[in-house]
């Protein structure tokens, strides 16, 4: 589950932390506890998308992102891939942007057993321009930054903030993109199994971008723990709400500057079990180390610091 402690361990924005999560819904109430209920990550932007689900005529969408409400019943919502009873059904458009409260829950038309779903969470610190998009009052300093790059005009024309995909493939020079998929024997109950340890090179970082399991069964609550660099059980998955074909796999962007270590549990011994993932290598250039806060301001040139936390790069 993303709480808000681990929002507060994103080091390296925009990250994407991905989750899952499977469990009973109520006859005439909502999941207890909900599947996500972020109140308290100043000076975080959020951003709910990717969401994954069963369709179900008995179970009701709900989210909050600020004041805005949402619910949905899931029966229309994107369907099966093959018309199988699997429990992965393609991504819907969802972008719920939040700095303050974020929420995601299932409510109940009658009760349902083990409903999963799937999703991620973006997590990005504010810039100057995207206080002045969301009306959050400047420092002075940044009052300075605003006048000077004129951050106010590029708002109001609605060239700034940069969206997170444009920001990333400008920004994110890649020098190498790899798949790899592992056969793993869980062989004994809650015991931590090594995945693989992935690392990165001099002047380079990792970003972990796709994962995708097996699901296994409910019963067997198969977990895939991401840890990257010292932050342990960053992320956390269940692999019932995902699959190994085209749309279970889960999207994300979990940048490390050493090491992204990843490694499975079960609850039931499944045996030999199937995990695929995806990551790239990174230049790790001045602006990333900027915007990451690995220099000082002193370390690169002013034009660069302040174009930075402007939001203009």
């Amino acid at each position: 589950m993303i709480t808000d402690a681990i929002i507060r361990e994103v080091k390296y924005p925009p990250e994407l932390i991905p989750d899952s999560w499977f469990g009973a819904v109520p006859l005439n109430g909502e999941s207890a506890p909900p599947v996500l209920d972020l109140r308290r990550f100043s000076p975080y932007v959020l951003k709910l998308v990717n969401i994954q689900t069963l369709p179900n005529a008995n179970v009701d969408l709900r989210a909050r992102y600020g004041n805005t409400r949402v619910n949905e019943n899931t029966a229309a919502m994107l369907s099966y891939l093959d018309g199988t009873p699997a429990v992965t059904a393609l991504p819907g458009a969802w972008e719920l942007t939040a700095n303050d409260i974020l929420y995601y829950n299932f409510f109940g038309v009658a009760a349902v057993a083990n409903h999963p779903t799937q999703y991620g969470v973006w997590a990005f610190k504010h810039t100057v321009a995207h206080k002045m998009l969301y009306g959050i009052n400047l420092t002075p300093d940044e009052l300075a930054i605003c006048a000077e790059l004129g951050i106010a005009n590029s708002v109001e024309k609605g060239v700034l903030p940069l969206p997170i995909s444009q920001q990333i493939e400008r920004e994110y020079p890649v020098v190498g993109e790899e798949t790899h998929t592992r056969n793993i024997n869980i062989a004994a109950v809650n015991t931590i199994y090594t995945v693989e340890v992935l690392y990165a090179q001099a002047d380079e970082f990792i970003v972990l971008t796709r994962v995708a399991v097996a699901p296994g069964t409910a019963a067997q609550n198969i977990q895939l723990i991401i840890d990257r660099d010292e932050d342990a059980n960053f992320a956390q998955l269940a692999t019932f709400p995902l699959a190994l074909t085209a749309g279970g796999e889960i999207a994300c962007f979990v940048p490390a500057m050493t090491e992204i270590r990843l490694t499975t549990t079960a609850a039931v011994a499944p045996g030999a079990h199937l995990f695929r993932y995806t990551f790239k290598r990174i230049k790790l250039t001045n602006i990333l180390r900027v915007r990451f806060g690995l220099v000082s301001q002193d370390e690169v040139t002013a034009d660069l610091w302040k174009k930075v936390k402007a939001g203009v790069l």
